[in-house]
């Protein structure tokens, strides 16, 4: 079944009079406590929520995401008007599918659907189908361009090429938000976006896509970058507490989360990235989001062999499959 939660008839979003296999749920997201119900409400392993957002304020936007995080199965999005000005930051959210305008024009079926969620189920363990996949990890040899990278400024906008990408979430910045209110919560974030863009320097990684919780850095595809990137990661990994009191001025501990993927996307300079649409970005944000583990490095299996430095390659083990791919987790640094 699915559940669509809508102020709209169904006929209006693109579906049929006839079709029985598609609920909607009436949208009220000041009711915190009915929203949760209603998402809760008759869930099984096979079914799927969808949130309609036009209409919503960005507030509003916000709050029902926040609330579809908490559940425990399969949500995608439905943008009727073409109006959220970057889906890719939905994935990032979390987000399993996104329905945009000219989707809806052309018509919804049951095979769209059932496309979204045997895609959201591919691979490892998941929230959705509960199901294991032991794929042992095999590295794709794949040669990086030799030479030093010439810098940001010579990558042409609009070209589609090969990146690392580098997703980085600190654990707890939502609960921290709320911890310590809005206006001390702004500079922790700036001091943490300075952290990051000052260890990741010879990696020349690029702060490419932003949002609350979530950081995502383009790496340029070069052995010594990614070499860098990974070096870089696993420093922070280490050192994460002792940065979150030195140098964002926390009280308490927090540990970081990364991923690294190796693909390909078209270009857009940070700030532009609402048109980029690609498979790698997409990967990067349900790996970092729904797989990726505090405190460690995990990494799919398309990141290139050379990236992985020989003294660091003992470091990492298998971890099954995530969505089709390969991937394993850096060891676990224990604070005693």
């Amino acid at each position: 079944m699915i559940y669509l939660f809508s102020s709209k008839d169904l006929t209006a979003l693109g579906f049929g009079k006839k079709d029985t296999w598609i609920k909607r749920l009436p949208l009220s997201v000041k009711d915190k406590r009915g929203f949760l119900r209603a998402v809760d409400h008759e869930i099984n392993a096979g079914d799927q929520i969808y949130l309609d957002i036009s209409g919503l304020s960005q507030d509003q936007l916000k709050k029902s995401i926040g609330l579809l995080k908490k559940g425990k199965t399969f949500w995608g999005i439905i943008d009727p008007k073409g109006s959220h000005a970057d889906p890719a930051l939905l994935f990032f959210e979390g987000a399993s599918d996104y329905i945009g305008h000219t989707t809806v024009k052309k018509g919804l079926d049951k095979k769209r659907f059932a496309l979204a969620l045997s895609w959201a189920r591919s691979g490892t363990t998941n929230k959705i189908s509960g199901t294991v996949e032991t794929d042992s990890l095999k590295r794709k040899a794949i040669k990086l361009p030799a030479g030093k990278f010439e810098g940001w400024k010579y990558v042409r906008v609009g070209t589609e090429g090969s990146f690392f990408f580098l997703f980085i979430s600190l654990k707890g910045a939502t609960n921290l938000r709320t911890m310590l209110g809005e206006t001390a919560f702004i500079p922790v974030r700036n001091r943490l976006r300075e952290v990051l863009n000052q260890e990741l320097l010879e990696a020349d990684a690029l702060l490419w896509m932003e949002t609350e919780d979530n950081t995502l850095f383009l790496v340029p595809p070069r052995q010594a970058n990614g070499m860098a990137a990974v070096e870089a990661a696993l420093k922070i990994a280490l050192s994460g507490r002792l940065i979150a009191v030195e140098k964002l001025g926390l009280s308490i501990p927090v540990d970081f989360t990364f991923a690294l993927h190796y693909g390909q996307t078209l270009f857009q300079a940070p700030g532009k990235t609402g048109t980029v649409v690609s498979e790698s970005v997409n990967y990067i944000f349900h790996l970092g989001t729904k797989k990726a583990e505090p405190g460690r490095l995990t990494v799919s299996g398309d990141v290139p062999e050379a990236a992985l430095p020989d003294g660091l390659k003992d470091l990492f083990i298998p971890a099954g499959a995530f969505e089709g791919i390969p991937i394993s987790h850096s060891k676990r640094f224990v604070y005693k």
